[in-house]
Parts: structure tokens; sequence; C-alpha cells
């Protein structure tokens, strides 16, 4: 979006400010999170680091929290929470087991303690601080008013409770300057806290001119017919809302293929991979080509059918933290030079390290540096690693840049380090170095987004840190496979030829919608995510069933009647 509003308009880069909630609320809290006792150089906590704290939660009051199974399903509690704005004194109403609904409020009233107490936040406590700083500072929000008086929101029907708030915040005017994007036939995030509700209460809350844009200049018309004809069967639908109508001429042959059912899932995998296979034996490239289902565990199956052609795959999953050792290492380095004392993370950064130079370096030698330098970690790790022989000298110069505040130089150092070690090791050598590579693209490509590296490392080391925590750290699948995506990942991108599998009952729809029943909430989104599937479409689609999941009898998905692909009496 930034490349495209630049391009053009080339003088608006001082003038607007493109960003997301959750950065644009991080900013706000770098600012004035000092009413909450947070200093502008707060940490953003990783996963691993929010499920420690709950941990130490839980063990802390383990005799007043003996309700949660475990550490894992308290965070989940802790994010409905969050990201739903819940008030302290509400939690123990939501449990219908009332000693449950109090130990759950004791959970969150002293996670939230905790953070503040070390000066970090999560991803969702970004924004639940964020609203609740311009709820109770009115006059922020005023001086914000009028720094940015016109707001757009983009993909709007993806916002939750707590996203729309923070906007009503910022633009409360009935009358405000507010330009809304969104199409509530694609709201696919509820268990995000999405939901069609959302949209109505754009209605409600501001005088609203709707602009409809029904016109579709991405799909074959045969593929618009069979979205219309699919999300009539929702019923939380805006009123008077015109169907989709295509703009692209047909081309004269018939876009849309559903092959006869396989037997079973595994058949459905080899028989998707043959013809994918033929596709690109016809000349495709294999970006053009994307499998889609419902959930990963069936693009796994296509993957390896489609490996046993030897046909290049890549199935996304999606990282928020990088996992080889000499980004651990980087990123580990740059949060001990902010707080400079912290146990936990000094033994991170020790690992990191030990796993780039492939020799131990204990935790106890670098608590003895620590005790010598009065407790600084970031010195005390500048020494270890001069003291240390296995430490190459190009790795001391960069840490040595960073103990004297040269976190930019410590950066660009040290990736010119691992780039030639790994440069230099065999394919298929230091597992360390694996992901490596594919991660150091991740970087780059976070560095781009941010402003490049300029604008990025003339950042505050705090606020590189937000950034970086913030950043999707996702990898692209390589140039040369085929994306296996899950419906959710396709979001926003198109291709020229959509593979969608596994229409089948209990698989799309899934099985937890059905069992919530058929005109749910649940089953609705499932409509959703199938309208959005298909609409990936720019010239074919093709799509598949089995009659077998998991050993399983299944039926052909209520999707494809309703399409109108089966009839009645199949």
């Amino acid at each position: 979006m930034r490349e495209r509003l630049l391009s053009s308009v080339p003088d608006a880069k001082g003038r607007v400010l493109l960003t997301t909630f959750h950065s644009f609320a991080t900013d706000i809290l770098r600012q004035h999170g000092s009413h909450f006792g947070l200093s502008p150089d707060f940490e953003i906590l990783e996963e691993s680091e929010r499920l420690g704290m709950v941990k130490s939660v839980l063990a802390e009051k383990t005799d007043e929290l003996t309700k949660f199974v475990s550490a894992e399903k308290a965070l989940k509690a802790i994010d409905f929470l969050l990201r739903n704005l819940t008030p302290d004194a509400k939690i123990p109403l939501l449990l219908k087991d009332a000693e449950a609904g109090k130990q759950l409020q004791t959970l969150f009233v002293r996670y939230k303690e905790l953070l503040k107490q070390k000066n970090c936040l999560d991803y969702g406590s970004i924004l639940y601080c964020c609203e609740e700083l311009l709820r109770e500072r009115p006059r922020i929000s005023k001086q914000l008013r009028t720094v940015y008086r016109y707001v757009c929101v983009d993909e709007f029907q993806d916002t939750n409770a707590a996203q729309y708030r923070v906007l009503r915040s910022l633009v409360p005017d009935r009358n405000a300057n507010v330009f809304i994007v969104g199409d509530d036939d694609q709201i696919i995030y509820q268990w995000n806290g999405a939901s069609p509700k959302r949209v109505r209460e754009l209605g409600h809350d501001y005088d609203l001119t709707t602009i409809q844009l029904p016109e579709n200049y991405r799909c074959p018309p045969e593929v618009v017919a069979l979205a219309n004809a699919l999300i009539l069967h929702n019923g939380e639908r805006s009123p008077d809302k015109l169907p989709l109508r295509s703009m692209k001429p047909g081309s004269g042959c018939n876009p849309i293929e559903l092959l006869a059912p396989f037997e079973d899932d595994q058949a459905e995998a080899r028989g998707i991979a043959e013809c994918v296979a033929e596709r690109l034996k016809s000349g495709s490239h294999p970006r053009d080509l994307v499998i889609l289902a419902r959930a990963t565990r069936l693009l796994e199956r296509v993957k390896e059918a489609l490996d046993t052609l030897s046909v290049p795959s890549h199935v996304q999953r999606r990282k928020s933290q990088f996992e080889s050792a000499p980004l651990r290492f980087v990123t580990s380095a740059l949060k001990l030079a902010l707080v400079r004392s912290d146990d936990e993370l000094a033994s991170t950064v020790t690992k990191a390290l030990s796993d780039c130079v492939e020799q131990d370096s204990s935790e106890e030698d670098l608590a003895g540096f620590s005790a010598a330098l009065n407790g600084d970690q970031l010195e005390a790790l500048g020494a270890l690693v001069l003291a240390s022989p296995a430490v190459p000298k190009a790795l001391q110069d960069a840490v040595s840049s960073l103990v004297q505040g040269h976190y930019a130089d410590f950066i660009q150092a040290a990736l010119a380090h691992f780039d030639s070690v790994e440069g230099a090791t065999p394919e298929g050598g230091d597992e360390q170095y694996v992901e490596y590579p594919t991660e150091r693209k991740v970087w780059q490509a976070i560095i781009h987004e941010i402003g490049g590296e300029e604008d990025a490392y003339a950042m505050s080391l705090g606020q590189f840190l937000q950034e970086l925590a913030l950043a999707n750290k996702t990898p692209e699948a390589p140039s040369n496979a085929v994306r296996c995506l899950t419906i959710h990942g396709s979001k926003g991108l198109e291709f020229p030829h959509v593979y969608l599998v596994g229409m089948a009952e209990d698989q799309l729809p899934s099985f937890q919608s059905k069992k919530s029943g058929d005109d749910s909430r649940e089953m609705q989104e499932e409509r959703r995510n199938c309208f959005v599937a298909i609409t990936r479409t720019i010239e074919t689609l093709t799509m598949s069933y089995g009659q077998r999941y998991n050993g399983w009898r299944k039926s052909p998905s209520r999707f494809l009647f309703e399409m109108g692909l089966l009839g009645s009496d199949t």
C-alpha cells in the first residue's frame, strides 16, 4: 500500500501515516504510556515469554489458582479478555462456575500488573492499554484528533472490539472524517474477534454514506456466479447488498472443474498432485498455482504427493519469532542492550551464542562477569565474548559496538559475519544455520517495510525492537515452489489457478461449525471461508473432495450443492 500511495502521490510520505492498529497504538503508548507507569522503551513479549509469565503467576498463586489445567489454556483465556476489552469487574460473570470466574479475574489482574512491573506488553495488551489510555485521558485523544483529521481504515471487516474502540476514541463524532473500506462477506477471523455486528455498529455510530463496489475485475464470470449463489445462504449480511458483478469477459471455456469424488483423502492428495504436475508441464509457472484447504493437515498430504512427483511445494507456517541461532542471538542481544540486566534474557543470549559458535558459553561464566560488573549483563556479555577464543573477532567487534551503544553497527556487523559463515557452510551442514537464509530474507523484508536501513536504524533501540516484534516473520515461499495455503493464509491474494481441496462435510464446513448448527455464526463463517477461497481465482478453479477422511465416510460439502455444482440427488 505504501509503494502504491507514494507512486500516485510522491509528496505524501511526510503527510500521511500508513500503519497498523497495533503499530499506531504502540506509538501512542511510547509517547504517553508513562501515565500507566510504562517507559518509552517497553518491550513487546514473544509467545514463549508470555507463556513464561503466565507460568510464574500460576506458580506464585498455586493455592489460589486451582482451576487452570495448563498455562497454555490460561493464556488463551487472557487473550480473550484482552481483545474484548473485558473490565476486571465483569470477568467473574463470564463463567458458569463462579469460583473459576473469580480465579480468572485474579490471574488477569496479576498478569497485567506483571506486564507493567517488567515494563513490557504483549500483542493483545497493546490495544487494551491504548484504549484504556485514550478513554481515561481524553485530552490525549483530543490532541490526536488535531493531528489526524482524516482517518481511513482498510479491511475493516477484520477488526475486533479492541481495534474498533481505539478507532472510536480517535474519531468519536458521528460526522467525523472517517472512510471505511470493508466487505462483510469476507469476515473469516471470528476466532480473533472479528464479527458481522461490527459492520452494523458503524451505521449506529456514524452518519455513513455507503458506496457499494460490486464490480469484480479478478474472477471469471462463472466463478463470480458461484460466489453469489453461495453467499446468498448467509443471513448476517448488510441489507440491500448488491451481488458481485463480473467485469471480466468470458473466455469461452468453462474455468470451473469439480473433480470426480476420490476414494479417500490420500487418493485426493495424489489426484491433485497429478493435476498440478500436468499443468506445470503445460507451461504454467509454480507461482501461478495455489492449493487451498481449510486445514494444514490436508495441505501436508498434498505436499507429500507432490514430493513423490518431484514437484517443489511449500506449506506456509506462520512464525512469530526467529528460530535460527544467528537471528536468535541478534534479537536477544538487542533486547539485553535495552534492559541490560535480565537473568532470563541473559540465559537466552548465552544459549544462542553457544549455538552460533559451537562451543558452550555457560550461564555461570556470564554470571561471573556480571557479578564483577555490578550486574550489568550487557557488559558481561561483552567481556564473555572477548574472553572466549571460540568467538571470531568479527563477532567480538560487533558485540563491542553494542556495548558502546551503537546497535545499528552491531546488527550490520553481526549479520555480515553470519552471512559469511552461512555462505561457507556446505549444504546440509550446520543445523543451526538451516533456517538462517530464509529468515535473513524475512529480516530484509521487515527492514524494507519499516523504510529501509536508513530509517529503521535511525530509530531508538526501543522503537526498533517494537517494530521488529510487531512484524510478520512468516517467510515467503521459494519462487520455484507451488504454494500450499490455508484459506486464512490466502486472504488478500490472487492466483491464476486455484485448487481447493477437502470440499467435504467436516472439512469445509468444519466439524465444529456443524456442531454449532446449520444457521450458526460458525457455519456462516465457514461459508465465508469458501467464498474467500473461490474468489482468489483469476483464470481457473478446480475443486475436489474425498469420500473418506481419516477412515471416516464423509458427504460432499453442502457448499457444493449451494453453488449448484452438485444436485440434490447426487
